[in-house]
């Protein structure tokens, strides 16, 4: 079967108008490089110390995995379904499910980090200009903002939100790498024999360090929800996941090592803002303040294209009936799954605006809400794994190194997964993997009441797709 017999008929999404560009910009965006590069390391440098930027760079070698796998179906089919076609084509409808409703939970949960990082930098900003902004109704409010912009974005056009939310993270990128630049000027450029020695780190917690830093890069196969808008998907979206993985595998590296030459493994670890108190021990204290713009920004960024992820899964899913068909609705003038994306819009905004008026800290709501979502990438990243060669064997492509490949990523996750789980966390941590299956297990149920109700329509459709004229 050729590639075209595979794609999903674009049913009103703005057909063949991304170009190479702008498909990356999907995956960029999604993953908010800049945002883990100014928080993530503080993190890792906890238990990997001086080995950090080794800790990002096995992260990288386990992303590049998956990501090949991706590339193996992305080469193949094209829809706006993400994974949830390609695992669809592998091991069935219900596992197409399962995948497709996982990877919203990832998208939706990351959406709501997204939204409660601009409180977070925005609320520091505002404070810093003499503002108050750390009133827990000031959060909400802000939230409430930043989600509704964000969707607004999505819902005005898949070309103008992915090109926002590009420029938003090249702005944010270059502001810390000149902060990380002029680190580097200021200790002479020469070799941190402590972090090239691995001093005072241990395999053990150089590996945990690996489980952290994966986390920050999920979302960077979300170009491939962009198979029905771009104009060249075969090559494009395999290219954009695989760039977007190594590009930001390279900045995190750099990251990590900049950050504990400028501050020390100790000083990093025990920094509550990494980024102010590297500029300041620089001599660039003012400089923060465009820094924490920065980071506002990627978060910005990272709600938008989560939302655009997501709402497209979702589209394709109630095209085959699984969900409300109002979901599989496109906007005649934008061209994009508005309703999708406005039934998306209150949890990102309403669940984390519970939570802190609860009383969580909006640093604790994103810490719990990543965790969610994170398991949400990974349930969906291995049944991807697992059916790869599956569904190459089907189409007679299948060679021995890729199932090496499909076994090699697969494992990766479930230890990844693994050490997310072992040992128990403490509360609450512990009790967030549940919170996620009881997510997974609601969808599932619906899924079953569904088929039981009658049967569903198949994954991707048995014929070429047909063409539309270009916007």
């Amino acid at each position: 079967m050729s590639a075209p017999e595979l794609d999903r008929p674009p049913t009103g999404l703005a057909h063949k108008t991304m170009g190479p560009v702008e498909v990356l910009a999907q995956s960029v965006a999604a993953i908010a490089p800049s945002a883990v590069m100014a928080t993530g390391p503080a993190l890792i440098v906890l238990s990997a110390g001086n080995g950090s930027w080794l800790s990002y760079l096995l992260a990288l070698v386990t992303v590049v995995l998956i990501g090949l796998c991706v590339a193996q179906f992305g080469t193949k089919i094209a829809s706006a379904g993400s994974l949830y076609d390609y695992v669809g084509q592998s091991l069935g409808r219900g596992s197409a499910f399962a995948a497709g409703w996982a990877l919203v939970i990832g998208y939706l949960f990351i959406a709501m980090i997204g939204v409660v990082g601009v409180g977070i930098y925005g609320g520091a900003l505002l404070e810093g200009v003499g503002i108050p902004a750390g009133a827990t109704a000031t959060q909400v409010v802000i939230f409430v903002i930043a989600g509704a912009a964000a969707a607004a974005f999505a819902w005005g056009g898949i070309k103008l939100s992915t090109r926002v939310g590009l420029m938003l993270e090249i702005a944010s990128i270059a502001a810390i790498l000149v902060l990380f630049v002029v680190t580097i000027a200021k200790h002479g450029a020469t070799t941190d024999t402590a972090q090239i020695g691995l001093t005072g780190a241990s395999s053990d917690g150089i590996t945990f360090g690996v489980v952290l830093a994966v986390l920050g890069f999920v979302g960077f196969e979300s170009a491939a929800a962009l198979g029905a808008e771009a104009k060249d998907p075969h090559r494009a979206i395999p290219r954009a996941v695989l760039t977007s993985a190594v590009v930001v595998g390279v900045l995190y590296v750099f990251a990590a090592y900049t950050s504990v030459l400028g501050l020390g493994a100790d000083g990093l670890g025990s920094s509550a803002a990494p980024m102010d108190d590297l500029a300041r021990s620089v001599g660039l204290a003012g400089f923060r303040y465009v820094i924490d713009l920065g980071v506002v920004a990627s978060f910005f960024a990272v709600t938008i294209a989560s939302i655009n992820a997501a709402s497209r899964v979702l589209f394709s899913v109630a095209h085959d009936g699984v969900l409300h068909p109002a979901l599989g609705r496109a906007h005649a003038r934008h061209r994009t799954p508005h309703v999708a994306i406005l039934a998306l819009l209150p949890a990102v905004v309403v669940v984390p605006a519970v939570m802190v008026l609860v009383g969580m800290t909006p640093l604790a709501v994103y810490a719990y809400t990543g965790t969610i979502g994170t398991f949400g990438y990974l349930t969906a990243y291995l049944l991807m794994a697992i059916g790869m060669p599956i569904f190459l064997r089907r189409h007679h492509t299948v060679r021995a190194h890729h199932w090496v490949l499909a076994v090699a990523a697969a494992a990766a996750i479930v230890y990844v997964t693994y050490k997310n789980l072992v040992p128990v966390p403490d509360y609450p941590y512990n009790v967030l993997p549940y919170l996620y299956l009881a997510l997974l297990v609601l969808g599932i149920a619906w899924y079953a009441i569904v088929r039981l109700r009658g049967p569903v329509q198949t994954t991707l459709p048995a014929q070429p797709m047909t063409s539309e004229p270009e916007a």
